[in-house]
């Protein structure tokens, strides 16, 4: 159960620290799941899952004592600008084989509690040979 402390504590946030503490949340849970080369850049994450560059979108909001997972509601506009992402992400680094963009959806529910949900692959590319 939540305390009223905990609960305080995660609605004082403000916006940058949240957004800072998602990020350092989501990096600690991709290199838990093996991910490599894992790092902030520009708001996103950006990493390597098996031999694949994966970028990653990161939505946070703080819940303080919620049970409920977080949603992850993506519109068409979305998914065209992970598309748009990984495209330039692709003009850039001329040596990818294979790029994803994946979407974190994250809610901080109290002190050291937060629930999260990853949706794989939310759109891809693969240079096919």
């Amino acid at each position: 159960m939540t305390t009223t402390n905990e609960s305080q504590a995660a609605t004082t946030m403000s916006e940058e620290e949240l957004s800072q503490t998602a990020l350092g949340l989501c990096t600690d849970y991709l290199q838990g799941r093996c991910w490599s080369d894992v790092h902030a850049d520009g708001g996103r994450i950006v990493g390597t899952d098996g031999g694949e560059v994966v970028l990653v979108t990161v939505r946070a909001t703080m819940e303080p004592g919620s049970e409920a997972l977080p949603t992850l509601d993506l519109a068409d506009d979305d998914v065209a600008a992970m598309r748009r992402a990984c495209l330039l992400y692709l003009a850039d680094h001329g040596d990818v084989d294979a790029i994803r963009h994946d979407a974190i959806s994250i809610a901080i529910t109290g002190e050291r509690r937060a629930k999260l949900r990853h949706l794989v692959g939310v759109w891809q590319w693969a240079e096919r040979m």
